[in-house]
């Protein structure tokens, strides 16, 4: 059986399964989403697709967008400025803890967990509210080759309902740890979150930081190598909140989650993946695209064995001629 083969047997398998979990409901929009779509896209850096599903539906980005913020902005400042301004921690409570931001040294903790990543979308805050929307949008949209939009409904959806955001960025204002207008920077960060992208578009992005930061697409390098090292790094510590624990050294691949039902997979140097499908799990996380993301990564670990195994005869080889 081949990769391809394998991807579609997983997709069928996990799509007849009983839907477990439920959409956030905690943002009405998303509570409204068919908790029956369901897709699996890959890009690999040799620019080879493979979509399966409902890989043209269009799903809000939420905490997946942290990602292509978060390399905005080292593009912007560099490692050593986002690890001051923000830092790196591995969070231990939950990733929206206000108890966190108070009680944690550096307060922002890291750029995923919700204060740093709203203090990481203040560090490259304009007064100029459309440009600064305009500037975070373009960005990602780079990333998908594509423009990409907010969808208002989602929007407001979840801006009426931001009051807890808005509490943790007073907290970090207090603490000289946010860096920009709080009523701006959280519309705009509401906006990031609420842009919508196909599993299509997310296999694309994640492809170009498992190509080292060149989109295999547009050619065009859009992260520094020394930056996408910071990402997977994130990634590795926080990715899907606190399922995090032992999950890259089970699988070998780097994950972001968002509650929208999107999982962003990277494989360094092989593919980026994007899998959607909305409800839930007990840790916010995608309950189909977790059980994806897991047989796909054995997928991955069984050609890297064979590839290791076929490296080591080949050194074999041309050590005894």
């Amino acid at each position: 059986m081949n990769n391809k083969e394998y991807i579609e047997n997983i997709y069928n398998k996990i799509k007849s399964y009983k839907i477990e979990g439920k959409n956030a409901d905690y943002i009405p929009e998303l509570s409204k989403v068919d908790e029956k779509l369901y897709a699996i896209s890959i890009y690999t850096v040799d620019g080879e697709t493979y979509n399966y599903g409902d890989y043209n539906h269009k799903f809000a980005f939420e905490s997946c967008s942290k990602v292509f913020t978060l390399a905005l902005a080292l593009e912007k400042y560099g490692t050593a400025y986002l690890k001051k301004k923000i830092g790196e921690k591995k969070s231990s409570g939950n990733f929206n803890s206000i108890c966190s931001v108070d009680r944690i040294k550096n307060h922002t903790i890291n750029s995923f967990d919700n204060g740093g990543a709203i203090a990481t979308t203040s560090l490259l805050y304009q007064p100029d509210k459309k440009k600064f929307t305009d500037l975070i949008i373009d960005n990602m949209s780079d990333f998908a080759c594509k423009k990409l939009s907010v969808n208002n409904k989602v929007y407001n959806s979840e801006i009426s309902n931001s009051e807890h955001n808005l509490a943790i960025a007073h907290l970090l204002k207090s603490y000289n740890k946010f860096y920009g207008d709080i009523d701006t920077c959280l519309e705009v960060y509401t906006k990031q979150c609420s842009v919508m992208v196909s599993t299509q578009d997310v296999a694309l992005m994640a492809a170009t930081l498992a190509n080292n930061g060149i989109n295999p697409k547009s050619k065009k390098r859009l992260v520094k190598p020394e930056n996408v090292k910071y990402i997977l790094k994130q990634m590795a510590l926080n990715g899907i909140y606190n399922d995090n624990y032992s999950w890259l050294k089970n699988s070998g691949v780097y994950v972001k989650s968002g509650v929208g039902g999107i999982i962003l997979l990277v494989i360094p140097g092989v593919m980026g993946i994007g899998i959607a499908s909305p409800p839930l799990n007990k840790f916010g996380n995608s309950t189909k695209g977790i059980q994806t993301a897991k047989k796909i990564s054995l997928l991955y670990k069984k050609n890297k064995s064979i590839k290791n195994k076929k490296d080591r005869k080949n050194v074999t080889k041309r050590n005894k001629s």
